[in-house]
C-alpha cells in the first residue's frame, strides 16, 4: 500500500480545518496538526515565563523525524510565522521566518515598500503610545493602525488629538490581553532584530482614498505570479467590508499596473514558496495606486472564490507550493463567472438569541450548491465577545458563486431570507435569561418534597 505524504499543519484556522477535512484530501495526505494548544498552554499566568524559541524548538524536535513532506500554515498569526520556522528547521519549502515577520509588521513592511515601490507607498511614521505623541508626523486627519493587527481591529482615521489618544490608548485589560496574545510575536522579532519595534506601537499614515482591492498571488523559486484581484466592497459610509467580489470590476489597464507593482514588490522582498495577498487602493480621481498592506499568507476566505471562477482553489496552490510542486496557474477555467464572500454585520453590539440550525444551513447549501456558510457567533454570546473591527460586528460569512453578478446578488438575498439570526439588546436578553432562571427555580421548588 502506498504511503500518503505527511503534512504538518501549524495552528490551523477554521477555514484550514474545513479544507483538510475534505475526503479527497484525506485520501491523498496524512495531515498532522500541531501548535493548536498554544494559547491554552500560555495563559495569563504562564506568559511571564513563556519562551517562544524553546516552545518551537520542542515542537520541532518532537516532529523532526516524522518524515514530513510539507509544512502548512495559512493563519495570519501565528500560523504563517510558525510554519516558516518549521520549514527552515526541516529544510522544506516555506518563506523564511525573517520575511514572514517583517512583511506582517506594518512599520517594517512599509519600509520595504518604500524601498521597492515608492510610487505606491504613502507617507508613514511610527507612533509609540508610551511616548509623547507630539510632534505629530503630519497634520490631521490621518490613519492609525497597530504594527501587528488583524481584521482592521483598532485601525481607524483620526481627526484630532482626542481621537488619536482614544485610538492608541489601551485599557489595562486590553494591554494585558495584547501582551499575552502578541508576546510570541515580540519574541520572534527579537530573534531577527536587535531592539525591534514591538507590537504595542502604531503606524500613522497619510489618508488614502479610492476603490479597495486585494491582489492574491504566489511566489515560487523567486518568481511572483498573480492569481487574481478581488474587489473589497464596504457598507456605505463605513470602513466595514460588506462583501469581496471576484473577479475585479476595475479596468484591465489598472489591474495590469497593480499586477506589475505586486510582482516587483513580492519578488524584491525575498518572500518565496508561498501564497500572499497585497491590499491596494485605486484613486480614480488621481489615477494613483497605493499599497495598503502585505499579508504574507494566502487569503483563506477567498480560496473557494478562485475555485469557482478559475477552476482551482488558492488552498490547492498553497498545498502544491508547500510540497515543492511546480504550479501552472490558468485563470478562468471554472464554471462560474462571479463569486463573492459576503459578510453579515450589525453596527451596534447585541446579544445573540438564535442562529441558523445545521439543518437550515444544509438547506441553503443544498439550494445553492458549493455555498459555504460560516456562523461566527452562538446563542447566549454578545457579538463583542469576539474580535471585531472598529464600528461594526460580524456574525456570519457566506461564500457563493453564480453565472453573473446580478444572479449572485439575487442568490445571496434569498440565502439571507433562509439564514435567520435573532438578536436583542444585551440588557434585554439578560432580563429574559433571569426570568427563565427564576421560573426554573420556582418549578424545581414546587416539585421538592
Amino acid at each position: 500500500m502506498k504511503t500518503r505524504p505527511k503534512i504538518l499543519v501549524v495552528c490551523p484556522t477554521a477555514w484550514e480545518r474545513t479544507e483538510i477535512a475534505k475526503p479527497e484530501l484525506q485520501k491523498q495526505f496524512d495531515f498532522v496538526v500541531c501548535c493548536e494548544e498554544l494559547y491554552d498552554s500560555i495563559g495569563v499566568w504562564n506568559a511571564l515565563r513563556f519562551d517562544v524559541h524553546k516552545y518551537l524548538q520542542d515542537v520541532a524536535n518532537k516532529h523532526r523525524d516524522g518524515g514530513f513532506s510539507a509544512v502548512l500554515g495559512t493563519g495570519d498569526y501565528p500560523g504563517c510565522m510558525f510554519s516558516a520556522y518549521f520549514g527552515e528547521a526541516f529544510g522544506l519549502p516555506t518563506p523564511s521566518l525573517r520575511e514572514a515577520l517583517l512583511l506582517s509588521h506594518k512599520f517594517y513592511s512599509r519600509e520595504i515598500q518604500r524601498q521597492l515601490v515608492p510610487e505606491a507607498t504613502p507617507r508613514f511614521a511610527l507612533l509609540d503610545p508610551h511616548l509623547p505623541l507630539e510632534p505629530l508626523p503630519f497634520s490631521f486627519p490621518f490613519f492609525v493602525k497597530p504594527v501587528k493587527g488583524t481584521m482592521s481591529i483598532r485601525a481607524q482615521m483620526v481627526h484630532d488629538h482626542d481621537e488619536l489618544r482614544q485610538a492608541v490608548g489601551l485599557s489595562y485589560r486590553e494591554q494585558l490581553r495584547a501582551w499575552v496574545l502578541l508576546k510570541p510575536y515580540a519574541q520572534l522579532l527579537g530573534m531577527i532584530r536587535d531592539k525591534p519595534i514591538l507590537p504595542h506601537c502604531f503606524v500613522a499614515e497619510a489618508p488614502l482614498e479610492g476603490f479597495q482591492v486585494t491582489v492574491d498571488g504566489f511566489v515560487q523559486n523567486g518568481i511572483s505570479t498573480v492569481l487574481g484581484i478581488t474587489d473589497s466592497i464596504m457598507y456605505p459610509g463605513t470602513m466595514s467590508f460588506a462583501r469581496f467580489e471576484y473577479p475585479s470590476n476595475l479596468p484591465d489597464s489598472v489591474q495590469e499596473r497593480m499586477i506589475a507593482i505586486t510582482n516587483r514588490l513580492m519578488q524584491g522582498s525575498g518572500f518565496n514558496h508561498s501564497c500572499y495577498n497585497v491590499e491596494f487602493f485605486y484613486d480614480d480621481a488621481t489615477d494613483r495606486l497605493s499599497v495598503i498592506e502585505i499579508n504574507p499568507r494566502m487569503s483563506y476566505q477567498f480560496s473557494d472564490l478562485f475555485a469557482h471562477v478559475d477552476g482551482r482553489s488558492s488552498f490547492s496552490v498553497q498545498l502544491a507550493l508547500a510540497m515543492g510542486q511546480a504550479v501552472d496557474w490558468k485563470p478562468r477555467q471554472g464554471s462560474a463567472k462571479a463569486a463573492a464572500s459576503f459578510v453579515m454585520r450589525r453596527f451596534q453590539d447585541a446579544a445573540v438569541i438564535s442562529v441558523p440550525s445545521p439543518e437550515r444551513i444544509a438547506e441553503v447549501e443544498k439550494r445553492f450548491p458549493a455555498t459555504h456558510v460560516k456562523v461566527l457567533c452562538a446563542p447566549r454570546e454578545r457579538l463583542s465577545d469576539h474580535d471585531q473591527d472598529v464600528g461594526s460586528f460580524r456574525y456570519c460569512i457566506v461564500n457563493m458563486h453564480a453565472s453573473s453578478r446580478e444572479q449572485l446578488a439575487a442568490d445571496y438575498a434569498d440565502a439571507c431570507d433562509l439564514l435567520r439570526f435573532e438578536f436583542a439588546e444585551p440588557h434585554t436578553l439578560f432580563k429574559r435569561w433571569t426570568r427563565r432562571a427564576a421560573a426554573a427555580n420556582v418549578q424545581q421548588s414546587s416539585r421538592a418534597p
